[in-house]
């Protein structure tokens, strides 16, 4: 019989929970929406630099519809309304300013905190109007404070690695316990920070409305209540190649290590603290087949590393064949320009010619940044081949133009054969 690292009934009850993590948000005690009013949350989901503002009143049954919200950046204001599900959508101003949300609902000004406009995925945020309902669930009160002591993760934690488009998706399910009778404050700060490259940080449904991010920094604010505080994170990592090693350290002690992943092909994980191992097929999970890893006791503070082997990817050589091709018809065009001008045409000609220069340049650098953004997994397949597809057709057109030679009368992008007089 294959050893398991907990009981059959636990295992299987701890890897369903973290496969069906949206299900199982939703099956426990939701935060109260009031406490998740104006904390802006990236969402990977949302495409680069949008801003979405869900507006309710009470609970999230309650959208409210064709209301006014206003984007506020320095000195100017962006107004929209909500749609039918009660969100309106804003386009960054400029990625890095300083912006917050606002609306004004039932006479009470909601505002959010302010936050960074995004450049790469979207910001969602949540505005929770008043609400005369008198079955609304009621604001948690705040917790008194705490004593010094210390919390640790309960044995159900665990670390869920699941596969994107040439990124990884990695999920902490941290349940932090207080054995203790009365609040906990840890006697460190109960932070810590994401593996270098790790982008799109989020905090999930379901977790402490305590959670929070910033940057690569995730921690809990104020003191833990007896019992089991859930703190929900995920984030991406971007890999080019069939492995891809990270390391996390946690601030608070794991009872046991468990670490799951989406079996795919030859998928893997190795760590020097994983003593056990095994897989479970759909029929035991419930979903997809996974692989889980068990180890013993991982004090705080330990770094956890993890190697990711057999992972899908496309080899480099078609870019680099094709941005090669792409910078040798740019070469074997500048020498053709050289040589196609005529003294006849003047200055008019010139200033077209290095106008025509400066587009394909720029046309080129666009294309170089996409192949880029796309090997990192920062864009996706159907947006990228569009816009790839835009760049080459412009990119032609403007070395077309420049191997014929332009008219004076003739516009950037049309050749003479388009009807302009040669």
């Amino acid at each position: 019989m294959r050893e398991r690292p907990v009981t059959t009934h636990s295992l299987a009850r701890g890897l369903v929970a973290a496969v069906l993590l949206g299900l199982a948000a939703q099956a426990s005690a939701q935060p109260n929406p009031i406490q998740m009013s104006g904390i802006p949350r990236p969402d990977p989901n949302l495409p680069d630099e949008a801003i979405t503002v869900r507006v309710i009143r009470g609970s999230f049954a309650n959208n409210v519809t064709g209301h006014t919200v206003e984007l506020l950046a320095a000195d100017e204001v962006f107004t929209t309304e909500t749609d039918a599900e009660g969100r309106a959508t804003f386009t960054s101003p400029s990625p890095g300013t300083a912006v917050s949300v606002a609306t004004t609902l039932d006479g009470a000004r909601l505002v959010s905190e302010s936050f960074a406009a995004p450049g790469q995925g979207g910001v969602a945020v949540l505005l929770v109007g008043a609400t005369g309902d008198a079955d609304a669930a009621p604001a948690a009160p705040p917790l008194p404070p705490g004593k010094p002591g210390q919390v640790t993760f309960a044995e159900d934690s665990r670390i869920l690695i699941e596969l994107g488009e040439e990124t990884i998706e990695v999920y902490y399910w941290l349940d932090v316990l207080n054995v203790e009778d009365s609040p906990v404050e840890p006697e460190t700060p109960f932070e810590f920070f994401l593996p270098a490259g790790a982008q799109g940080a989020t905090i999930l449904q379901g977790s402490s409305p305590r959670t929070l991010i910033d940057g690569p920094r995730v921690w809990v604010s104020g003191s833990f209540a007896p019992g089991v505080t859930p703190v929900l994170v995920a984030y991406i990592l971007p890999y080019s190649g069939a492995t891809l090693s990270f390391s996390q350290a946690f601030p608070a002690t794991f009872a046991q290590l468990l670490v799951f992943t989406q079996k795919w092909g030859a998928i893997d994980v190795a760590s020097t603290l994983i003593e056990r191992r095994g897989e479970m097929g759909a029929a035991e999970t419930g979903g997809a087949p996974m692989l889980w890893g068990a180890g013993g006791v991982v004090p705080a503070g330990r770094v956890v590393t993890l190697e990711v082997s057999g992972l899908p990817h496309h080899g480099g050589w078609p870019r680099i064949v094709a941005l090669s091709l792409a910078g040798l018809i740019v070469g074997v065009s500048v020498w053709a320009s050289a040589g196609s001008g005529s003294p006849g045409r003047g200055g008019r000609l010139d200033s077209r010619v290095d106008t025509l220069h400066g587009r394909r340049e720029q046309l080129f650098a666009e294309l170089v940044r996409i192949e880029r953004h796309q090997r990192l997994g920062r864009i996706g397949a159907t947006r990228y081949g569009t816009r790839r597809a835009e760049l080459v057709d412009q990119l032609q057109r403007v070395l077309r133009d420049l191997d014929e030679g332009v008219s004076p009368a003739t516009p950037v992008g049309q050749s003479p054969a388009h009807g302009a007089p040669a």
